[in-house]
């Protein structure tokens, strides 16, 4: 990336450094606000956890919103130790049924790891309910002819348990017996099946209901980065902010709705067109997406009736989201990761990444070749810079002559620049486009190694155990040999400054390999203000960088060095056609 290469061409031009200066400050700008907007990914990384549920008798109808507020709920290995249980596991998740509702709420994704400590536990996407970040699955029946409900508080007993597939019933006073099956696949789906039999001498008249509930989710604020609501409402992907969450809020035509954060995603599937959607806020902060069946269910006497439903709670791998989006036939399911404002240039880096990393033996080679093709496919727009860099140190002397004549004059001297950069057809923002330009790829950049699942805890080497988030080794504290964590601030790591310290050594080149001084020229205040500019680029860059996940830094650096080489062979050539046309 050559953003922040020295412009030798405006040292004695005022509307060319004012240019220079206006592009520098343009991309500064747009550094630290997407800093600001994405936060210190190491401070403000989402938490691995999700949810909180709906009170005992509510779940085929509305919510008590004030129930257990006063009450101190137990942790979380407090509750799995205490309640009834039947364990479940599969190819990619783990977790238990609660046979105190009937309900899943443990779930946990084998291969993810809360930290890169040898010692973390697994990340947890459905958490037991009553707990304070609790987050479930619950399925509720309500029985109109005896105003009897089977809700999330309803006793449950053991059918039948293999690896996969977990079977449980239970029943009513009335005569209502459901069975209920529940199947986890290889990866990260689970289909439960409830056969609801009427024992009963008459008919029977039932309403169903699923609530997908999440509590006291650790909200994440980053402004270009989707946490919250997301489904596919009405043909597109719709995305809602916990904030704008107020009362109910009815969905007529939906695929699948669910909660998203950075890498994370547990969404109700709905292939039932003859239920409605909708999203509510209860308590505090407490959030449900629910299902509700749009007719009573009508069941004669030693009658079965059929009810299925599907969740998926797993890592927003673009692969996985493919597989079953073509599996289930689920439109834009790919889409709950987001892919930001440059949709265009992320979603296929997204996939360009992930075939590196099949190829490829290692994430440095990933970064490597990466960073090569990125450089190989923007020379032609660096080569230009190069060439109108060129041709603006070939003016130089023409413009200090306009500077010297007209010195009195700014208006006319500028006439007469503008006149003259018109017959050498060039311009001074000429070199600052084609660097300008590639900014987009940054961006995108930054924001594939951030919300890729594929960079999260990725080694590199050393000290680097995870690229998505910021270098944890600190200039500040020794390098870790001080026992103390700087704070936010003073958080500069080692590659942050290896990457400031390429920047100068690339501005020094560019003057270098520039093979130009004009002692026609007189340094002018502008030009003075250009070149301490540059000088203290380097340093802005390294703090800003220093929040970046460090894939980036890394990214970056190595760039810098591959633009040193394309600056050396750009500036032989000009200096090879040059002697040839003197000739």
């Amino acid at each position: 990336m050559e953003f922040k290469k020295k412009m030798p061409f405006g040292d004695n031009n005022q509307p060319n450094t004012k240019n220079v200066l206006v592009a520098l400050l343009i991309f500064v700008i747009f550094m630290v606000a997407y800093n600001y907007f994405f936060g210190n990914p190491q401070e403000r990384r989402h938490q691995d956890t999700q949810a909180q549920p709906d009170s005992p008798e509510q779940t085929a109808g509305e919510s008590d919103e004030n129930d257990h507020d006063d009450v101190v709920k137990p942790t979380v290995a407090e509750s799995l130790a205490k309640d009834s249980r039947i364990h479940f596991e599969s190819g990619k998740v783990s977790g238990s049924v609660n046979l105190i509702g009937g309900v899943i709420d443990d779930l946990s994704l084998k291969e993810y790891m809360e930290t890169t400590e040898a010692d973390s536990s697994k990340v947890m996407l459905l958490i037991p309910k009553n707990t304070p970040s609790e987050s479930y699955y619950a399925i509720s029946y309500k029985d109109k002819t005896h105003n009897e409900t089977v809700s999330n508080e309803a006793l449950w007993t053991k059918v039948d348990s293999t690896k996969g597939s977990v079977t449980i019933k239970t029943q009513t006073q009335n005569g209502m017996i459901i069975e209920r099956t529940i199947i986890i696949d290889d990866g990260y789906l689970i289909s439960i099946k409830d056969k609801i039999i009427n024992v009963s001498e008459g008919d029977l008249r039932v309403s169903a209901a699923s609530d997908l509930i999440r509590s006291n989710p650790k909200h994440a604020n980053y402004a270009v980065v989707h946490d919250g609501i997301v489904g596919h409402f009405d043909g597109s992907v719709e995305e809602i902010k916990y904030s704008d969450v107020k009362d109910k809020t009815a969905i007529f035509d939906c695929d699948w709705i669910g909660y998203t954060d950075i890498y994370w995603l547990s969404a109700i599937i709905n292939k039932d067109k003859n239920t409605t959607i909708n999203y509510s806020k209860f308590g505090d902060d407490s959030y449900k997406c629910s299902t509700r069946s749009k007719k009573d269910i009508k069941i004669a006497p030693n009658s079965i009736a059929e009810m299925s439903y599907l969740i998926f709670a797993g890592p927003k791998d673009i692969k996985v989201l493919n597989e079953y989006a073509m599996r289930l036939e689920l439109p834009k399911f790919e889409m709950t990761i987001d892919f930001g404002w440059f949709f265009m240039l992320t979603k296929p880096l997204l996939y360009f990444l992930g075939f590196l990393e099949q190829i490829l033996p290692s994430m440095w080679l990933v970064i490597l070749v990466l960073t090569l093709i990125f450089k190989i496919l923007t020379f032609p727009l660096m080569q230009k810079s190069f060439k109108s860099a060129a041709k603006m140190r070939e003016l130089q002397p023409k413009i200090a002559s306009l500077q010297k004549l007209y010195a009195k004059d700014k208006l006319r001297m500028n006439q007469e620049m503008v006149a003259l950069y018109k017959r050498e057809k060039t311009s001074p923002m000429s070199g600052c486009f084609p660097m300008i330009l590639q900014a987009p790829i940054f961006f995108c950049l930054y924001k594939v190694f951030f919300i890729s699942i594929d960079m999260r805890h990725a080694p590199l080497f050393g000290w680097i155990h995870d690229l998505s988030a910021p270098d944890p080794v600190y200039i500040f504290n020794l390098f870790g040999l001080l026992d103390w964590t700087p704070p936010g601030i003073l958080r500069i790591g080692v590659w942050p400054l290896i990457m400031g310290i390429t920047m100068v050594l690339q501005q020094k080149f560019s003057s270098w390999t520039s093979g130009s001084k004009n002692p026609a020229a007189e340094k002018t205040t502008e030009m003075k203000i250009q070149e301490n500019m540059m000088l203290i680029m380097p340093a802005v860059f390294t703090y800003i960088c220093a929040s970046f996940p460090v894939g980036v830094v890394i990214y970056w650096t190595i760039s810098n060095l591959f633009s040193m080489g394309q600056q050396y062979y750009a500036n032989s050539s000009i200096r090879k056609s040059n002697a040839r046309k003197t000739k």
